[in-house]
């Protein structure tokens, strides 16, 4: 009988995903090749495995898996880097947003729209995010799961942490969707394209849940400790079958930035700002924890559009690493950060009074956080219509690897991009690839069109530097796991 493409496709990937449920179980979750002691100090993870160069060898690890505290179908390791530990690496490339949807239609009437851009998201992502806004999207985002996990993506799902005072317990629609993957969890789901993939291997490529998003000031203390503290309690470290199935799906929580617009964010960075400032000392169970800080090019703050093209690109990218200097750059002397006055004052803006990168680091410190990481949302596209200063030039791509340069030489493991889809005045970086983007100036903030020749290149540009970044993580920082790739764009 003749076997065709697809069909050998996907019995040479059933045959290694077999090899690695077989191969790579301790404890009846995928981790380690056999059972061995526990290295001291470890807190029920499978022991010390050998370099990563040896990895595979070692282990037989099938073509395309990665260990981390679980093994993973995926370009990076699942793992928890403490800020020391992620200085120089970037692993969780992602795109906020990704997801098509509203709240008069079911999620599977943008099924084939989501499909797209999840194959064209994974160009460059070494993540992808999901939302699980409604309990009855839950078959719907599995079948999304799958297509993400056949690009070897890492998952994130948004399920928000709905309140002390709701009826409603919290993450229930996470739950359902981990309740029905471990149900599954030997056998196959399959996607409405054919695709396959059991309930194990879609949890173990879970990299994190978002919890929430700048309520911090709210919560305070106590709040974020209960945010962490439930979900650990339902989701990471709850018991299924005698198992921890879950343990390595970390929370991640997004904060204002540390200065926020006007010296007035609300996270503590040491003891004064807690006892002068009634700044929120971050809780010692904190996971993933990070900030969003947006460089729009803002019209009347902005030196020139930097989409004339007369101007040399230099002078855009001096222009944004003007702005990380201040809000990201990691300094290795280490910078002594405080709650600043009158943010108007150019003689206030310095890396003390803004700098994000030392400000959390500082603050999990501060928490005895031994279990934090650092994630970041930085800006990718453009603000508009609207009636003067709230609309903006299109963010150059300058400007996204200026970020990406900065973040990745601190302490900062994690990197999404807001936005991806568009949604009213906020457009993504979609409107880059599909040539939609408008162009909004001083003189026509309202928005007119680009030439065909200026959409051209704006999609060109963003292609180039998210495979830019793509490439220097996964066969640059993670050529170990991944060899040296085919050869990057200049």
């Amino acid at each position: 009988m003749e076997i065709s493409k697809n069909q050998l496709d996907r019995r040479t990937f059933l045959v290694t995903a077999t090899q690695a449920a077989a191969v790579f179980t301790c404890g009846g979750v995928i981790s380690c090749a056999v059972p061995r002691p526990l290295a001291a100090g470890n807190n029920g993870s499978c022991a010390a495995s050998p370099s990563s160069a040896q990895l595979g060898d070692a282990y037989g690890l099938p073509p395309g898996y990665v260990r981390g505290d679980v093994v993973s179908y995926a370009y990076v390791p699942i793992r928890t880097y403490p800020p020391k530990a992620g200085l120089g690496i970037l692993p969780y490339l992602m795109e906020y947003y990704l997801m098509k949807w509203s709240g008069d239609q079911p999620l599977a009437a943008y099924h084939t729209e989501n499909l797209r851009r999840i194959d064209l998201a994974s160009q460059w992502s070494t993540a992808i995010m999901l939302y699980a806004r409604e309990d009855e999207w839950r078959d719907e985002l599995i079948n999304l799961m799958i297509r993400a996990f056949h690009h070897r993506q890492l998952l994130v799902v948004r399920c928000y942490y709905n309140g002390e005072k709701s009826t409603v317990e919290p993450y229930l629609q996470f739950q359902h969707i981990l309740e029905k993957l471990w149900e599954h969890r030997d056998r196959e789901f399959v996607s409405p394209e054919g695709q396959h993939a059991t309930g194990r291997q879609l949890i173990n490529n879970l990299l994190a849940c978002k919890l929430g998003d700048e309520g911090e000031c709210g919560l305070g203390t106590v709040g974020l400790e209960r945010v962490y503290g439930d979900y650990d309690r339902l989701i990471r470290l709850r018991t299924m079958d005698g198992e921890q199935p879950f343990r390595h799906i970390k929370g991640w929580y997004n904060m204002l930035g540390y200065a926020a617009l006007n010296y007035d964010g609300c996270y503590a960075a040491t003891q004064t700002d807690v006892d002068r400032h009634r700044r929120v000392k971050l809780p010692s169970n904190t996971q993933a924890i990070g900030v969003d800080v947006y460089h729009y090019w803002f019209h009347p703050s902005s030196p020139f559009d930097p989409a004339d093209l007369s101007i040399p690109r230099e002078k855009v990218r001096a222009h944004s690493d003007e702005w990380q200097r201040i809000r990201t750059k990691y300094y290795p002397e280490g910078v002594r950060v405080e709650v600043c006055t009158d943010s108007q004052d150019p003689k206030t803006w310095t890396p003390a009074c803004w700098n994000d990168t030392h400000a959390l680091m500082s603050a999990i410190e501060l928490a005895g956080a031994t279990n934090a990481e650092m994630w970041y949302i930085g800006a990718c596209g453009q603000l508009g219509p609207s009636k003067g200063d709230a609309s903006t030039y299109t963010t150059p791509v300058e400007t996204m690897q200026s970020y990406y340069d900065h973040l990745k030489a601190g302490p900062w493991v994690a990197l999404a991009w807001w936005t991806f889809g568009s949604d009213r005045t906020c457009h993504g970086g979609l409107e880059y690839y599909d040539k939609t983007l408008m162009h909004y100036t001083r003189q026509h903030p309202e928005g007119e069109p680009y030439s065909p020749e200026m959409l051209q290149f704006w999609h060109d540009a963003y292609l180039g530097v998210k495979k830019r970044m793509f490439h220097d993580v996964v066969y640059g920082q993670f050529k170990h796991l991944n060899g040296s790739g085919p050869p990057s764009d200049p």
